[in-house]
């Protein structure tokens, strides 16, 4: 819960400690890294339909299993989405063929907004956790009428600075603190103007810092045969963030991706898996898992992303689905086995479990056991890199 940051102070600000190789070798073998490693890998899990859990993204009805607090947190997303790009264009004058100028006024913005749209989350996540109602049925979250739209509007506010926190709390300043440098490092480097794996990693600790405080509302072990993991969220708690909360911040990326043309940070080019991201196409390669009969016979094999139809029609609801439906329309007029080699090969891969299951060996090991991209990660009281060689 958010008191397990009260005893810590105003002046413990996240450091980063992964500088050298030996630095490197101990975050790799390090508990923070196992929690991080065991986050993503149960967010991905819970996105696979069971006879227990089922749960199914409704790109018409995101807010659907979300607690209060990620609700604030999906509006503000929304709210990037919808009026950030609007009121900060692209510099036309810019010549460079990668990254717009421009890029850094939204970064501006971000770090001028990310105070308000943490404490909003804060606020949503502490007036409304007493009403937590629990299905039987399936497990998922649920709460009275109004409560989730509400804080997702409440969200949006923040965002747009059409309001502000009416009171700043003094005992969420330290919690605040460290969720912004993950917050202002998810969505790309403003002096760079790149965007890569390590942005959307940072995303990923900024989820897993609001889940260890409690933000994700019922909370259980995970059971990951690593004692030192701290307490998450069941499934059914954890695909509603895996799948919309993570829509809607690609909503964002790759809108930064477009418009301000933000460079692929450690790009492996048609080699790569894709320019910028590797988690959506873990949670969606889980998402397609097929457990309980709910999924339609003809995305049963990875081989059915060759079907254009298909992927006209199910990719918002289907991540894996939508993320390759992306790339083809990036790259319009190639065939897909030169542009996109390696997601080529993956797609004669004979089932979804395989695939998910290289995926995120894939992750582990292109991007939490790559130094350049895991040396810029910020350790905090949450987040915590007691493990690594403190400079």
């Amino acid at each position: 819960t958010l008191a397990i940051m009260t005893t810590a102070t105003n002046n413990d600000e996240p450091e980063r400690y992964i500088y050298s190789e030996v630095d490197m070798e101990e975050f790799k073998k390090s508990p923070v890294k196992r929690e991080l490693l065991s986050f993503a890998t149960a967010m991905g899990r819970s996105c696979t339909p069971s006879l227990k859990t089922r749960y199914q993204y409704d790109p018409s009805n995101p807010l659907v299993g979300l607690s209060p607090a990620t609700a604030s947190l999906h509006g503000s997303l929304r709210a990037m989405t919808e009026t950030w790009l609007k009121d900060i264009p692209p510099d036309t004058q810019a010549k460079a063929r990668f990254g717009n100028p421009s890029f850094r006024s939204w970064h501006e913005r971000l770090v001028e907004r990310s105070d308000g749209i943490i404490r909003c989350i804060l606020d949503c996540h502490r007036l409304h956790r007493s009403e937590q109602q629990q299905s039987d049925a399936d497990g998922m979250l649920s709460y009275p009428d109004g409560v989730i739209q509400h804080c997702s509007e409440a969200g949006y506010a923040v965002a747009t600075n059409t309001v502000t926190t009416d009171t700043k709390r003094k005992e969420d300043n330290a919690v605040v603190t460290e969720l912004r440098e993950y917050l202002h490092a998810a969505f790309g480097h403003p002096i760079r103007l790149d965007y890569g794996t390590g942005h959307e990693s940072s995303f990923l600790v900024f989820l897993l810092c609001l889940c260890k405080i409690g933000c994700f509302g019922s909370t259980q072990q995970i059971s990951s045969g690593d004692s030192s993991s701290s307490s998450t969220a069941t499934p059914p708690v954890l695909a509603p963030v895996a799948l919309s909360i993570f829509s809607q911040y690609l909503q964002v990326t790759r809108g930064l991706q477009t418009d301000y043309m933000l460079e692929p940070a450690g790009s492996h080019g048609v080699w790569g898996l894709d320019d910028y991201h590797c988690l959506p196409f873990y949670f969606g390669a889980c998402q397609l898992i097929q457990n309980d009969g709910s999924i339609p016979e003809e995305q049963h094999s990875p081989s059915c992303i060759h079907g254009n139809n298909l992927l006209q029609t199910k990719g918002d609801m289907y991540m894996y689905l939508g993320c390759i439906r992306y790339i083809k329309s990036l790259k319009k007029g190639v065939p897909f086995f030169e542009s996109s080699p390696m997601l080529d090969d993956i797609s004669h891969i004979s089932s979804w479990t395989k695939v998910s299951t290289g995926l995120l060996r894939l992750y582990e090991g292109e991007v939490l056991d790559k130094r350049p991209v895991v040396q810029h990660f910020m350790f905090g009281n949450i987040f915590k890199g007691e493990c690594c060689v403190i400079k």
